[in-house]
């Protein structure tokens, strides 16, 4: 047995250093674009006609660029400028080219080493020597860049500041090396071999907490694969087990491939910089250095100033998540379409648990129960396309994907909370809690919905527990089942203050969202306006007709014929303290199929099966406080009913396991009712999505209104045609 206990912890050591070196490798590599500064080059004109201006070195992105030029004049003289996009060029004293052409530069560039998440600056050090003479230093702007967005002798992010290419040569002056276009292409792979191993060396004292983040990271790797291992989910009868639920991974593969082309508009790339999605990137790398805060460009116009510092209102959930890629170096800023992507087949795998735990209430006994294929069609194609996590997909923009993250984590934390109430004496309460803490600490509405359904579970099964033992033990084992529950109940307020104590940590107060230090209500007249809090009230009637009454959308001919925008005014509500009145479609229009299951299918359910009673009702009653809080806001808008999926999607996964128990033509009935309620509520989604993301959306590029505009257009053609 000590053997075997040996040989295993061997393994597992073993498993995890190969891991983490692997890791730390790409770690160390990515940072091959952080350059020597000062660096030192030997640059060749090979035409000194003028007047032109050619690239030296230039990095970062359009938009968001600094260049270094050499601009020569129509009689030879020729000056080195600096020019950050957006800023003032500064250009140093003017010099002679020689007639040979060759120069020999010693350049100190904030982006030689300025590689993200190093924060973006006004205040960085440029000094260009020629040979022995300084000929420019000043204090310049520079932007923090990917590690492999920098060129040598090319320009190909664009720009007025130079040319597309320098009419010459830049060589490494240590061994003559060409350097033309990314930095690599200036050492040999002994050169870049060596200078791994310097950073490899110098990584654990100038980044302990990387290190130890991508330790972890590298041992929840091992541990997952020795857990999958001992599961057998790689053998023969793991792909039979997975083929028999084929219908759940064939319509998850189609709704997922929609969502893709969706959310990254239309390209299916999901490395890629989104506008807005790089809060968590930065707040990552905040936390690996022990800090909460986070620079100007991670947060911009969202940020809450405290302290003298900038933090953001969202949670770090997605941060965490966002540790192993930071700590390694990998599509830093880049991971909002993917995590998006993640999310998303959480949704859905979320709710097939749901539907699957549904089954067991009513009776199934099937260890590894495969729900029909229509109910396994309909909830899904209801949550994926049906609903508002279609609608997030409209651009992975930080406020979409906070909801759609809080929604994964919602159902998953729901799932186990069902698996805890119908087998009270295992531990699933553990995942429920983490779930519901993970979704609390992405998106407030979901995880107080998640951990407010574990909480009314506690009670009620030590409500059950009190019953049963009343007759038996009297007063005082009645009192002890009840006393049993306080624990977890505690757990789950803990879980759910746990969101003002950070927010304690940051703001030095306890409002999670304290708007008088929020830059986007600086203005005295739009803070005072709703007294300086995001929730009222006074505003729950008008919450409530926003999200549960108004059909507030419209239909016109032009595709896609469905619009968000009602032509008749709403009802008015004089004293609503309302900040920002977004468009906004009520929850029965704008999800019919979730909407239609979740109640007339958990209604009748309640009616005709017993055992579903309780989860139906503990889903219902968790959905209160998160719906009020809803209510009450000081803003409305078409991604805060997004909110609501974690309930309907619960509800509406019982509402059909009750409809599963029903005899055959009442059942065909509900189904094929079901089935219309969601071909409606796609139809529906797919029409606020589109033309939102190409019409209404900000930031969105030029191309993919231009497409939806084309395609508008000739589905619109093909229309007429047929009416013809």
């Amino acid at each position: 047995m000590k053997n075997l206990l040996l040989r295993r912890f061997a393994a597992w050591t073993a498993a995890t250093i190969a891991t983490f070196l692997a890791l730390a490798a790409i770690r160390v590599d990515k940072p091959w674009a952080r350059l020597p500064n000062p660096l030192v080059i030997d640059v060749t004109v090979a035409d000194r006609t003028g007047p032109r201006s050619d690239p030296l070195i230039v990095a970062g992105e359009t938009g968001r660029g600094d260049f270094l030029t050499l601009r020569i004049g129509e009689k030879g003289e020729a000056v080195i400028v600096y020019d950050s996009w957006g800023h003032a060029g500064i250009a140093s004293r003017p010099f002679r080219i020689p007639d040979d052409g060759r120069m020999r530069l010693a350049v100190t560039m904030p982006a030689l080493d300025g590689v993200k998440p190093v924060p973006e600056s006004s205040d960085a050090r440029l000094e260009v020597r020629l040979g022995d003479e300084v000929i420019l230093a000043e204090k310049v702007h520079f932007y923090p860049r990917d590690p492999g967005r920098i060129w040598f002798a090319a320009n190909p992010i664009g720009g007025a500041a130079c040319g597309p290419v320098l009419r010459g040569w830049i060589r490494n002056a240590a061994d003559g090396r060409e350097y033309r276009g990314t930095p690599a292409t200036g050492y040999s792979w002994r050169q870049r071999l060596n200078r791994n191993a310097g950073l490899a060396l110098a990584w654990p004292r100038g980044a302990p907490g990387e290190v130890a983040w991508l330790a972890v990271f590298s041992l929840g790797i091992v541990a997952a694969g020795a857990f999958a291992g001992r599961r057998g989910w790689f053998s023969a009868a793991a792909v039979h087990r997975a083929w028999r639920h084929r219908w759940f991974l064939g319509t998850s593969a189609v709704l997922t491939l929609g969502f893709a082309w969706v959310v990254t508009l239309g390209t299916f790339r999901l490395n890629e910089h989104e506008i807005f999605g790089n809060f968590y990137d930065y707040q990552a790398a905040s936390l690996l250095q022990g800090r909460l805060d986070v620079p100007e460009e991670g947060i911009g116009g969202e940020a809450f100033e405290a302290k003298g510092k900038l933090y953001g209102y969202f949670g770090p959930t997605p941060a965490l998540l966002r540790l192993p890629f930071v700590a390694s170096g990998l599509a830093f800023g880049n991971l909002s379409r993917a995590a998006m992507l993640l999310y998303f087949g959480m949704t859905l795998a979320g709710a097939y648990l749901l539907l699957r735990e549904a089954l067991r209430f009513i009776g199934e006994t099937d260890p590894d129960p495969v729900p029909s294929r229509m109910a396994t069609v309909i909830l899904l194609t209801a949550s994926g396309w049906g609903s508002t996590v279609l609608f997030l997909a409209s651009r992975s923009l930080i406020f979409h994907e906070a909801i759609l993250g809080g929604i994964a984590f919602a159902l998953i934390s729901s799932f186990c909370t069902l698996r805890f109430l119908r087998w009270p004496e295992s531990r699933w309460w553990i995942g429920a809690l983490v779930a519901g803490i993970l979704s609390i600490h992405t998106r407030p509405p979901t995880g107080l919905f998640a951990l407010t359904l574990l909480g009314c579970v506690a009670v009620g099964i030590a409500l059950r527990r009190s019953i049963s033992n009343s007759p038996r033990g009297g007063k005082a084992s009645a009192g002890r089942a009840l006393l049993g529950c306080v624990p977890l109940g505690l757990a789950c307020v803990a879980g759910a203050l746990s969101l003002h104590v950070l927010a304690y940590a940051k703001f030095g107060v306890f409002d999670p969202a304290p708007l008088r230090i929020s830059r986007p209500y600086a203005n005295p007249e739009r803070i005072n306006a709703i007294e300086g809090k995001s929730m009222h009230a006074a505003n729950i009637p008008y919450g409530f007709y926003t999200y549960v009454v108004r059909p507030n959308l419209r239909f016109e001919p032009g595709f896609p014929w469905i619009y968000l925008g009602s032509n008749t005014p709403g009802h008015y509500f004089p004293k609503a303290k309302i900040d920002l009145p977004d468009h906004t479609l009520a929850v029965p229009y704008s999800m019919p199929g979730l909407f239609a299951l979740a109640t007339a299918g958990c209604l009748l359910a309640f009616a005709v099966v017993p055992a579903l009673r309780a989860p139906i009702t503990v889903t219902w009653l968790a959905s209160i406080p998160m719906s009020v809080a809803l209510f009450a806001a000081v803003a409305t808008a078409q991604r805060y009913t997004g909110d609501f999926c974690p309930p309907l999607i619960t509800a509406a996964a019982l509402g059909l396991a009750g409809i599963s128990a029903l005899r055959t033509v009442p059942r065909v009935v509900a189904l094929v009712s079901a089935v219309l309620a969601t071909a409606a509520a796609v139809a529906m989604t797919w029409a606020l999505t589109l033309h939102y993301q190409g019409d209404t959306l900000w930031g969105v590029p030029e191309e993919t209104r231009a497409n939806y505009r084309e395609l508008r257009r000739e589905v619109d053609d093909v229309a007429a045609r047929n009416l013809r």
